[in-house]
């Protein structure tokens, strides 16, 4: 008991990672062979929340023992986890044959870990750029495994931290793909979902159309950084008033917020909203609303109602303009 074939446990790990499933669910497959190959409880991943906090991001449990990924959230480094972060400079990896004997190195990761059931532990730093960035372990593999899994742990790093390098570059791929550089606003694309997602087309919806007052005069006036700020300051004011998820820039000076289980009561409340935040930050829009008590018709349909609606607004802005001018 207690040999494992390093060489076929390095070459499934690589199998692993240059299939061609997603990084997400890679990493999940990972912990699953090695929990279940170190014979071991569970085998998680941990990530530095970049606020002096980890989480625990990925969990793999074998049958029978009780998750913990929900409850690991938010551990602190400084007073428990900085303990293994020295210990990873000196070692790389750390071996907890004992809990007990353990609990005269650290109180604090002691009264972590008892709780969940541990009495043994493997763990290591995930290092990305000369950077730690988290780590992984198991829990409770076999004392006749503990020292092959301590081998194998400073094997596993390479792999796992490929593959939160690639699930992280997905996710910027696909943020760029789906948010406007200028505003980090969801984009076009993103919206598509309104179109192909199934959704519950009982509850109901509320599309609000929007368009920058006066942006062309700024651009050619004051120049395009300017006009760019006047842009920014826009979306500050939409995402105040429907939250950052809603909002979609859909041209240069165009948006369109969707709102699902919006109440009609709802609309003067947010023109209110929307017209005192206009006056604080000295920008100007135009706004047009639809609303249906279920999302049942077709979703151009609001698009094109709120769109005709928001233009009555500009049409009425510029002909006040225009009064003004001639004063």
């Amino acid at each position: 008991m207690g040999k494992i074939n390093h060489e076929k446990f390095i070459t499934d790990m690589i199998r692993y990672a240059s299939s061609a499933e997603s990084p997400e669910h890679i990493i999940n497959q990972i912990l699953k062979y090695i929990c279940e190959n170190l014979k071991s409880d569970r085998a998680y991943i941990f990530e530095d929340n970049g606020d002096g906090t980890y989480d625990n991001t990925y969990e793999w449990c074998r049958e029978g023992v009780t998750q913990e990924i929900d409850n690991l959230k938010n551990v602190p480094y400084d007073g428990a986890l900085e303990v293994w972060f020295r210990e990873y400079e000196k070692s790389h990896n750390i071996m907890i044959q004992d809990l007990e004997e353990y609990r005269k190195v650290s109180e604090p990761m002691y009264q972590i870990l008892k709780p969940q059931g541990i009495k043994t532990l493997v763990t290591g730093p995930i290092e990305i750029n000369g950077k730690y960035i988290g780590f992984y372990g198991v829990d409770n593999p076999p004392a006749a495994y503990m020292n092959n899994t301590s081998v194998l742990i400073n094997m596993m790093e390479f792999v796992i931290s490929m593959m939160i390098r690639l699930r992280d570059y997905a996710k910027v791929v696909e943020r760029s793909a789906t948010h406007d550089q200028l505003t980090n606003c969801k984009n076009r694309r993103a919206m598509q979902w309104v179109y192909d997602t199934e959704f519950d087309k009982e509850q109901s919806m509320m599309v609000v159309m929007c368009d920058l007052n006066g942006l062309k005069k700024i651009n050619d006036t004051k120049g395009h950084g300017f006009g760019d700020r006047y842009i920014c300051d826009a979306v500050e004011i939409l995402n105040a008033c429907f939250e950052t998820e809603n909002v979609y820039r859909v041209g240069g000076d165009e948006f369109v917020v969707i709102l699902m289980g919006a109440k009609p009561e709802q609309i003067e409340q947010y023109t209110e909203k929307l017209n005192m935040y206009q006056e604080l930050k000295k920008i100007s829009m135009s706004f047009g609303f639809a609303y249906r008590h279920n999302a049942k018709e077709p979703f151009d349909n609001l698009l094109r109602e709120a769109d005709r609606k928001m233009y009555q607004e500009k049409e009425k802005y510029y002909r006040e303009m225009g009064k003004i001018s001639r004063k």
